[in-house]
């Protein structure tokens, strides 16, 4: 199916959204002066408009929002706008404060605005070589964060049952003491691994590591996998030395989009977004999209398609097939720099004809064909762009390596405008490592690293997050201590029943502290919660993945002092350490944090004529960019120097320069040069690293020669060995083979409103985006009978294709029990075998505004943690507009009202066993009317 010019509805709604991301903050949000004027009051004489009076006078003027062309979205401006303008001596007399976001993980660098010791505004630190001064509108909503009624701002123990919501306020003494001797209990029964630390997005990574090391646990848990890690794993499988891709958009000609939402949602993606246009508004560059659903990118793309879901890797071979067999590849990168032959990619390659790929994926072969020589016409100045759209598939490992593979064919790789990466996720941290702390412990952890996949760990340290709670039910392992960090898993798990099940089971796990600035659903089963500070009450080192093509470096700082009790971690872990005492006390770092800053950034460059020391400089601009390095462009052909070769030996057969037993460069062309970090030291198409290590084979040989990353998998992964075949080739989903009529695929996605479950609590951007209903094709409703509107029951399967490969994980292949109650909203912007439904929605709790109810009345003793009177917002109690009053009556349920819904309740647990990504996008469900 292609979509080249969407439908008029379908391109105001998604043009509306644009308008959103590109002022970074759409207008029917609050203004965020919430205090009534005089005028205001004297306007009130009666009191001031509810909610519904706003709306009848709005619908007189600018019409209905239960009319909005796109679910969840409100017309603008709001019923509630404000016509007021800020005082204009509002701005005299601040202070400019420089740090980093963190409301999604991009990390931009944002300066706040603070006045009489209040942050009055947050907006984009211009001196960000990343973000450059830009802010999407969830960065926009950092007061909303900041200010919240509803933050935690003191420490809670629960005095009833885990779950059943009694609350009492205690101490940090209190707290701390308890949390210490939990501690000493594990060290006591020498199962030091059964203290699990579980992290959502942390960007505190010295610390956390410094803590756990000091304990002696390497049960150091994550989301990778919920996130990216097919995508990494296929970029680590031809580099080895990165697992991150960096299209140089802004110098390219041709941006060739796999599922990559990189204007709403995609990792790094106001850096990434911004230069994607400015390459096609500055230097001509076409963007082509493939994506199941018409995203504001697809809709914003040159040309858009909408291939069957799954199938991006066949479109992707099918475009190989054209460059190889019509003569449109670079011969000489290929023959000099990857381990392959054009003979035998021709061979692997000969059946994967665009006319095959056209009967797997609905794409026309004859727009497959048109792309693929459009694509190698542009080259070098080409490159892919593709996130989880593709790769959070039970096949996403296959998809992401067919898509990479077409740089290779093109040349394009390292290339300016091309196909490019980092050899560092951010920071140079060789040059500017934090303070050493303790060694990485040698105990081994199951939840950590589980057997069952392959690739997760021989690289990075990935894990596979949504295996744990399945390990926990099915007592593979056990929590004695399970310590949650700014993670909500009730909520952003797979099989959310598993999930809340384990976590209220006190044998599976015997005692949970949660720390969170606000209480999310997570913390609702905890045995204690501690208040953690904001990303502008905190300090940190931080950088993203950097589109400059070198290191920068930024630092995040306090704005103000935290609200309330709240800490940072920086703060609780010395304190818990020292509490602990023994060698714990002795390993943790306790130097104060300014001055272990201090220590952190003291390499860095600074002119002396303008700043006292680096931290002063850093205070100044609040970052750093090396203007005196040069852009990581084809680093294989950097010649090795005198140095470098003292003592090496060249292989006369392979042309490896080796020293000490490891690889340091390769001979071409008669120069000595660093080549790829891989074991061929060239792009590695064929991998015999990936075959030998799904057999559970020694790599060290391999591993030697890439000199990089990659290690064996440990022994007790004896017994899980897979057949992963050293070629890119397309892997067929099982259960997506011969679907019953009532059958669809279910994906997700995000808004450029919102990250994964940490961004409903934000009134202006829930005011913007607060209801899910799934998104189902014309031709589909038809053929169900539904209208726009109607609710549907879904019924989630466990995925067929991996139940064949993991028979051991005991998860099968049938239906989940729970069921998901959901209105339909008919467009042609979803491919017809799919259903789309929004992954940020659906809280029960996250504050009154997550649950899109006035007021902070009913939140029972969780209050005893908040401030609710100190802290009120009458704009949100006045305006919210959206509460649901229908009490879960489908007949009763008014269009663009509530909360959303959770779609995780009929998401199965399906991990990747090549590289443990969750397949959010693969799902099967059965679709019954609700009549």
């Amino acid at each position: 199916m292609s979509e080249h010019v969407p439908s008029a509805p379908s391109r105001r709604a998604f043009l509306r959204l644009g308008a959103a991301f590109s002022a970074g903050l759409a207008g029917c949000a609050s203004t965020g002066d919430d205090e009534a004027s005089p005028a205001d009051e004297q306007r009130w004489s009666g009191g001031p408009p509810t909610a519904e009076e706003n709306l009848e006078v709005w619908r007189a003027g600018a019409g209905d929002p239960y009319e909005a062309k796109a679910p969840g979205v409100c017309s603008l401006p709001g019923p509630n706008k404000k016509t007021r303008f800020p005082d204009p001596d509002k701005y005299k007399d601040v202070e400019r404060i420089h740090g980093m976001c963190q409301l999604c993980s991009t990390v931009c660098g944002i300066t706040g605005i603070v006045k009489d010791g209040r942050i009055i505004k947050v907006e984009g630190n211009p001196n960000d070589p990343n973000s450059r001064g830009k802010l999407c509108a969830r960065g926009q909503s950092a007061l909303n964060h900041q200010y919240h009624p509803e933050r935690l701002l003191f420490p809670l123990k629960r005095v009833g049952k885990r779950g059943e919501g009694k609350w009492k306020r205690i101490t940090w003494d209190e707290a701390l003491d308890e949390v210490a001797g939990k501690l000493r209990g594990v060290q006591e029964s020498g199962r030091l691994e059964e203290f699990a630390f579980h992290q959502g997005r942390s960007r505190t990574k010295d610390a956390v590591a410094n803590f756990l090391r000091a304990f002696g646990t390497n049960t150091h848990l994550n989301h990778r996998g919920l996130c990216s890690a097919a995508r990494r794993a296929a970029n680590l499988t031809y580099l080895f030395e990165s697992d991150w891709d960096l299209g140089d958009y802004e110098r390219s000609k041709y941006i060739l989009n796999f599922g990559s939402n990189m204007f709403e949602a995609h990792q790094g993606h106001i850096a990434g977004a911004q230069r994607v246009q400015r390459g096609r508004f500055l230097n001509g560059a076409k963007l082509v999209t493939f994506d199941v659903r018409m995203s504001n990118t697809a809709g914003n793309s040159d040309e858009f398609f909408m291939p069957s879901p799954g199938t991006d890797g066949a479109v992707a071979l099918g475009m190989a097939h054209t460059i190889l067999f019509e003569g449109l590849y670079d011969e000489e990168f290929l023959n000099k720099w990857t381990n392959v032959t054009v003979e035998d990619l021709k061979e692997e390659m000969k059946d994967y004809t665009p006319a095959w790929a056209e009967s797997v994926s609905t794409v026309p072969a004859v727009d497959i064909a048109r792309v693929a020589r459009e694509f190698a016409a542009a080259a070098p100045a080409a490159t892919t762009m593709c996130n989880r759209g593709s790769s959070a598939h039970v096949n996403g490992y296959w998809n992401d390596r067919a898509i990479i593979l077409l740089n290779a064919l093109v040349g394009s790789v390292g290339q300016k405008g091309g196909f490019n990466w980092m050899w560092t996720g951010g920071y140079d941290k060789k040059r500017f490592a934090p303070p050493k702390g303790p060694s990485k412990p040698k105990t081994p952890s199951i939840l950590a690293d589980p057997p069952e996949f392959a690739l997760t760990n021989v690289w990075n340290t990935m894990k596979v997050g949504e295996i744990v709670y399945w390990y926990l039910k099915t007592k593979r392992a056990k929590i004695q201590v399970y310590m949650t960090y700014n993670l909500d898993s009730p909520l952003t798990w797979p099989e959310t029943d598993v999930t809340r099940s384990v976590m209220l089971d006190e044998e599976a796990i015997n005692y949970h502290v949660c720390i969170n600035p606000f209480f999310n659903e997570t913390a609702s089963m905890a045995d204690l919660v501690l208040p953690w500070a904001t990303y502008m009450e905190r300090w940190d080192v931080d950088a993203r993945g950097a589109y400059n093509l070198k290191p920068y470096l930024s630092m995040r700082r306090p704005m103000v002092e935290p609200l309330g009790e709240a800490r940072d971690v920086r703060d609780i872990f010395p304190d818990i350490a020292r509490r602990v005492g023994g060698e714990m006390a002795e390993k943790y770092p306790s130097q104060p944090t300014p001055e272990y800053m201090e220590e952190w950034v003291k390499e860095v460059p600074f002119d002396s004529s303008e700043d006292a020391s680096p931290m002063a400089m850093l205070e100044r601009v609040g970052a750093f960019e090396d203007p005196d390095e040069a852009p990581f462009f084809a680093p294989f052909e950097r010649p090795l120097g005198e140095k470098d070769l003292e003592g090496a030996e060249l292989d006369p057969e392979t042309g490896i320069w080796t020293k000490d037993g490891k690889g340091i460069g390769i001979q071409q062309d008669g120069r000595a040069v660093r080549g790829f970090r891989t074991p061929s030291r060239k792009m590695e198409i064929y991998s015999e690293f990936v075959a030998r290590t799904g057999r559970n084979e020694d790599t060290s040989e391999l591993t030697a020669l890439a000199n990089s990353k990659g290690k064996n998998r440990p022994g007790y992964h004896e017994g899980n060995e897979y057949d992963i075949h050293p070629w890119p080739k397309f892997s067929p989903i099982d259960e997506h083979q011969d679907m019953r009529d009532d059958q669809l695929v279910m994906t997700s996605f995000k808004w450029n409103v919102h990250n994964h479950g940490r961004t409903a609590n934000l009134k202006w951007c829930s005011e913007i985006v607060h209801s899910n209903p799934a998104w189902i094709h014309p031709d589909t409703a038809k053929r169900m009978g539904l209208e726009d509107g109607d609710f549907v029951e879904l019924t989630g399967h466990r995925s067929l294709y991996l139940a064949k490969l993991t028979p051991g994980l005991g998860l099968g292949s049938g239906e989940l029990e729970k069921k998901l109650r959901i209105p339909v909203w008919i467009t042609p912007a979803v491919h017809p075998k799919a259903l789309a439904i929004s992954n940020s929605l659906g809280h029960w709790e996250y504050t009154n505004i997550a649950r899109a109810e006035r007021g902070n009345d009913g939140l029972g003793d969780r209050a005893e943690g908040m401030d609710t009177n100190g802290y009120r917002d009458p704009d949100w109690e006045r305006n919210m507009w959206w509460q649901d009053d229908s009490g879960g009556d489908p007949g009763k349920w008014v269009k663009n009202r509530g909360n959303g819904w959770a779609q995780n309740t009929v998401l199965p647990i399906a991990a990747d066993p090549i590289s443990g990504q969750q397949a959010f996008h693969s799902t099967v469900v059965n679709v019954r009317k609700v009549t």
